[in-house]
């Protein structure tokens, strides 16, 4: 699997969870240096807003490194032909993955911040994101005889601070940051070779979960204004 055939099927996981990216367009950098490529978009539930005063998006991106581009470019076999020689063929590599990052935000307009809230009501409303958000989005970990593998992680929500020149701090907005890690298929020449599955489902299972977790994300934001 290469780089465009992943972002089409990024871009139909998308649609079929009814992450609405329009008036947004991804944005696609290339590092010159490592010739790694990023993609990062911005998405909405598609749902209408109802966390007023907050505007509440989803920021999904993820990072194509050089050893991707180069497993991607030819079959597992001749790119360990080409690294450690003709004994390279027969070896079994492990099975690529990507990550996948999702940030949840939600921001206010900039000339209405909400006061900070006291450390009483910060912690019950982080307590509330927690038991809502955190179970769509969870962390995992797969431990076996060869060690412990992270496939997901969920981070606490963190907020966005302004300082007046009076030296008050007002809450310009909130975030909550998760990953989620993608297998993707190897390409091989044996055809005696099991072949990989594609992607398809892990990530349309991922975008569900994006979906689920944005609208519980909005529901949690509407309790932060009385707290604050």
């Amino acid at each position: 699997m290469n780089y465009s055939q992943l972002r089409t099927l990024f871009h139909e996981a998308l649609e079929t969870a009814r992450l609405a990216h329009s008036p947004f367009q991804p944005i696609e950098t290339v590092e010159l240096d490592g010739i790694s490529r990023t993609y990062e978009i911005t998405v909405m539930s598609g749902s209408a807003q109802r966390a007023s005063p907050f505007y509440v998006t989803a920021t999904l991106s993820w990072r194509w490194d050089a050893a991707l581009a180069a497993r991607s470019a030819t079959s597992e076999e001749d790119l360990l032909t080409e690294i450690l020689g003709r004994d390279g063929y027969y070896l079994v590599t492990e099975q690529p993955w990507l990550r996948v990052d999702v940030t949840l935000n939600a921001t206010l307009p900039w000339d209405a911040p909400l006061p900070l809230p006291g450390a009483n009501a910060w912690r019950r409303w982080v307590a509330e994101v927690t038991a809502r958000v955190l179970p769509i989005l969870p962390t995992e970990i797969d431990e076996d005889e060869y060690g412990r593998r992270v496939l997901s992680s969920c981070s606490e929500p963190e907020a966005r601070l302004q300082c007046n020149s009076a030296g008050d701090l007002f809450l310009t907005g909130v975030h909550l940051s998760a990953w989620q890690g993608i297998d993707l298929p190897r390409q091989w020449s044996n055809s005696d070779r099991e072949p990989d599955p594609w992607p398809d489902e892990q990530l349309a299972g991922f975008m569900d979960r994006v979906h689920e977790a944005l609208e519980k994300w909005e529901g949690c934001l509407k309790y932060l204004p009385k707290i604050a």
